[in-house]
């Protein structure tokens, strides 16, 4: 395993960060505490240190459960969950105003299990609360010493670019991170977010890198991406089935993809991380039920593309819709 730091910081996390929105009990496709145990198991044999959940995951069930895995290595372990998504029926029960972070930042640790959050994430931009009112919170809990680092998701990059000089000029705590959806089939973040980030230091731990499996060629078939209609994750309608299934062009970039993975004598996921890898994020992060899965991952970390198969690989690829934070 390497490990890098986080953007400017000096909190250092694997090049590999496990997602844990994959357990919990609302969708089929979820797994309880015992499967979940056997995933972080085989993370923390293979050296992943970092574990990225929020407080939406299941109504909080995930950060129970990711309270639990964590049980005995606590200070070894780099937590990550979030704030913004709806958590009860009021209207102050969602947002990054201080009275729904301070309530949910308490909630949080209660599931978690732990006296502090290593990185806390706000998971979206909210348009009705003053970005003061966020960033003094957010430094409030630094400065309390319930949150170590805090991190930012998917947004448009004015936002973050005003949140960031707003801290600077304000001398509120600085963001160390961005969550951001990023793989082979969606790269408009390559236009503002991804440069925006590399030259004011903060980290890039891409969601979504394998475009919800659709990168691991499970579904292509004759030229074409099918995905079966018992699929529940990318299903007709979906924002998932319109960025990665119905482009024409994805088609030829999963067969490029499946093309370098079998010269390389790879598989085609391990092709999609490794490419996130050259491009220079800090960490992708993955979301399986599987243990082989996390092997697959930790593996793809020693594969080196060269430019030109980076270059063959993203050449088909033509703008999409802004997918992730609307």
């Amino acid at each position: 395993m390497e490990y890098v730091n986080l953007g400017n910081s000096g909190l250092k996390i694997s090049r590999i960060c496990l997602g844990a929105m994959q357990f919990g009990n609302t969708a089929p496709w979820m797994v309880e505490l015992e499967d979940a145990r056997k995933v972080w198991k085989k993370a923390w044999d293979l050296g992943i240190n970092c574990i990225d959940t929020a407080n939406v995951y299941s109504r909080g069930r995930s950060e129970e459960i990711v309270g639990e895995l964590v049980k005995g290595m606590r200070e070894d372990v780099v937590i990550a969950t979030k704030v913004f998504g709806q958590m009860g029926n009021g209207p102050n029960a969602r947002g990054l105003s201080r009275k729904h972070i301070m309530w949910q930042v308490r909630e949080s640790l209660r599931r978690l299990n732990t006296g502090y959050i290593d990185l806390y994430q706000i998971h979206r931009f909210d348009y009705d609360t003053p970005i003061e009112e966020t960033l003094s919170t957010l430094t409030d809990l630094v400065h309390q010493g319930l949150v170590r680092y805090i991190g930012a998701s998917s947004m448009w990059t004015w936002q973050f670019a005003k949140m960031i000089y707003t801290a600077e000029m304000k001398g509120y705590e600085k963001f160390v991170s961005m969550q951001n959806v990023y793989n082979l089939l969606y790269r408009e973040e390559e236009r503002e977010m991804i440069p925006f980030c590399k030259a004011h230091g903060i980290g890039i731990i891409p969601w979504s890198p394998t475009a919800a499996g659709i990168l691991s060629g499970k579904y292509y078939k004759d030229g074409k991406i099918i995905v079966p209609e018992t699929e529940t994750r990318v299903r007709p309608g979906s924002g998932d089935y319109r960025i990665y299934v119905e482009p024409p062009e994805n088609a030829e970039i999963l067969r490029r993809v499946i093309e370098v993975a079998n010269n390389k004598g790879a598989t085609p996921t391990q092709i999609a991380y490794a490419w996130l890898l050259h491009k220079g994020v800090t960490a992708p992060i993955i979301g399986t039920t599987k243990p082989e899965h996390v092997e697959e991952a930790v593996n793809a970390i020693s594969i080196k593309l060269t430019d030109d198969e980076v270059k063959y690989l993203e050449e088909p690829y033509k703008p999409k819709p802004v997918f992730g934070h609307r």
